[in-house]
């Protein structure tokens, strides 16, 4: 069952960025598709938001993502993606006029699988989508309109994921969006950590993350096992066995650290790499898993 609600303000998150002309227009964008998702029945039920974008309107990152990140229940079938384009296509219009964006134009751009280009290819299979977005009556309109939009948001669309606690992020008008508990968002996360060994990645964001909604919320005995549950439900799911001592394993550190510098230009000043790991892990390590 899903969480109590959290109400977002979506327009207050707009104007923040309302002296850079460029970063407000994309937010227009952003919550355009958000709330497109939210009206459309079936996708409204199906769809769940996770990753940055959740992280900055629920937990008040300040790494600001512009690319959505979302898993579905929907079942991964070869005609999915052109399915859900023209689901989305029907209702961005209708939702940018509804917000107010009257000079906004914006329009799915494209639709392609990821990760062998076909759902059967992969036991994990992704959608990749590009959504346009211009100033009405530019030279960008009419690009947008061939396909070849200036600019775009990307949303990332996961298939076959566990999922255990769902969260309602209230947002325009008392529309509800699904997303990601706290428990999956924190499960998800320590998984990538593991993740970044076997599929050869660097993830500093993650651990970022984590810290800020470790030490953001009240996270008691109970909790702790509901995350803890998911986590190893999540593992397992990729075939991974998590101990608890896995944030030891030398390279699960070295790659969480290796581009640590580079999110200052995301976020500005940032915190002590070591000081972030050292509660993450310590947080990890209490998790009861000799329960």
């Amino acid at each position: 069952m899903p969480d109590s609600p959290i109400k977002i303000d979506v327009a207050g998150w707009v104007e923040q960025a309302r002296t850079n002309p460029t970063a407000h227009r994309q937010r227009q964008g952003v919550v355009t598709i958000l709330n497109a998702i939210a009206a459309k029945a079936p996708l409204n039920k199906k769809m769940f938001l996770k990753g940055g974008i959740l992280m900055g309107l629920a937990y008040d990152s300040p790494r600001q993502t512009v690319d959505i990140d979302l898993t579905t229940s929907l079942k991964a079938e070869n005609d999915a993606g052109e399915w859900i384009r023209g689901q989305l296509d029907e209702e961005l219009p209708r939702v940018a006029d509804q917000l107010g964006y009257n000079e906004l134009v914006i329009a799915v751009q494209s639709a392609k699988w990821q990760r062998g280009g076909f759902p059967d290819a992969a036991e994990f299979p992704a959608l990749k989508l590009t959504v346009g977005y211009a100033p009405r009556g530019t030279s960008q309109e009419k690009a947008l309109k061939r396909g070849r939009a200036a600019n775009v948001i990307g949303i990332d669309i996961s298939f076959n994921e566990c999922l255990g606690h769902i969260q309602i992020l209230e947002i325009t008008g008392g529309q509800e969006l699904f997303a990601y508990g706290l428990a999956d968002l924190i499960a998800e996360k320590y998984r990538a950590i593991l993740q970044q060994v076997t599929r050869n990645r660097n993830r500093q964001q993650d651990i970022f993350d984590l810290d800020l909604l470790i030490s953001g919320n009240d996270i008691n005995d109970q909790f702790r096992t509901q995350i803890l549950k998911v986590f190893i439900e999540k593992c397992r799911s990729r075939e991974l066995e998590p101990t608890q001592a896995s944030l030891g394993v030398p390279e699960v550190k070295e790659r969480s650290g290796a581009k640590w510098e580079t999110m200052e230009l995301e976020v500005g000043e940032i915190p002590d790499f070591e000081g972030c790991y050292t509660r993450v892990s310590e947080f990890y390590e209490s998790l009861p898993w000799g329960k």
